[in-house]
């Protein structure tokens, strides 16, 4: 990737129509410099069918406009789509099976992996975590806070020259609202699910991290 992504912005068709957000995603694709936006295709609960379909027209959207595409957890499906990255949940696959497995599809994933332990942030190989929950208590997990980013880091000040560089994005809770008080915190940036149907939520998030395109 030629720039970090500022906002890493996920699917949850479960949350409001998924017209009326993708309409919102398109508008935060258009104000949003080249890169800054990471699309993730999640949404689990729609069909094989239903999930590629969805997962096309993110890659045709991302595209149209300068902007990242990864998949959540689906190296077959981040392949057939050609995504830019990956995502792995906590109990997935390690990264090095996955950049194995992109070797032998010719490919390269940026690969970011969720944790809710601000100290795995020292361990974990991937080129982004996503730390959660940040804001709000989300499965009977409490917020982590400003403290929890902090100690991620302050974890990711401590990894082995190896692992090589890592980014910081809070989820949970995360919206334009709050969104400078998490990078204040210490994360790179923010990802978010349902926030991006809040009002005006898109020209709001990147004019609060500094990621408006500049011919706009």
């Amino acid at each position: 990737m030629s720039a970090t992504p500022a906002i890493i912005a996920i699917t949850d068709s479960s949350r409001g129509t998924l017209q009326r957000w993708l309409e919102a995603l398109e508008s935060l694709l258009v104000l949003a410099a080249p890169d800054r936006v990471l699309v993730m295709l999640r949404d689990r609960q729609l069909s094989a069918r239903e999930r590629m379909s969805l997962g096309h027209h993110l890659r045709a959207l991302t595209r149209r406009h300068g902007q990242r595409f990864s998949v959540n957890d689906r190296l077959d499906v981040a392949v057939l789509l050609d995504a830019d990255g990956v995502h792995l949940s906590e109990g997935s696959v390690a990264a090095s099976d996955v950049r194995a497995f992109a070797r032998e599809h010719g490919r390269s994933f940026w690969i970011s992996r969720a944790t809710h332990q601000p100290d795995e942030a020292a361990t974990l190989d991937a080129d982004a975590v996503v730390l959660a929950p940040i804001a709000e208590p989300r499965k009977g997990r409490p917020p982590l806070g400003a403290e929890g980013l902090a100690r991620a880091r302050g974890a990711l000040a401590s990894r082995s020259n190896e692992l090589g560089r890592c980014s910081l994005y809070a989820l949970g809770g995360v919206s334009a609202a709050n969104a400078t008080a998490w990078t204040r915190a210490g994360a790179d940036g923010v990802a978010l699910i349902g926030a991006l149907l809040e009002p005006e939520a898109p020209r709001a998030l990147v004019d609060a991290l500094g990621a408006r395109r500049s011919t706009l």
